[in-house]
């Protein structure tokens, strides 16, 4: 799996329908036909399993920028 810098990425919307209702889902890429070929690839997705939760994960430069701050007012 290839990494990126998150901040490459846009969010595109697609929609569907399903047993009656329409859907939506987000998906990041770096373009809209980055996305198309994202969505073409989901029909390989695995199960994983229930997520229960999430937790946010701070980005290199707000790690940095808080380890600056930090170091600035003596706590780092």
């Amino acid at each position: 799996m290839s990494l990126s810098n998150v901040d490459e990425f846009q969010r595109y919307l697609f929609e569907y329908k399903f047993d009656g209702a329409e859907w939506g889902v987000e998906i990041k890429a770096a373009s809209p036909n980055e996305a198309l070929e994202r969505l073409k690839a989901i029909s390989w997705a695995k199960y994983k399993g229930e997520i229960y939760a999430t937790v946010p994960v701070a980005s290199a430069r707000t790690s940095r920028t808080l380890a600056r701050l930090r170091a600035a007012v003596g706590l780092g």
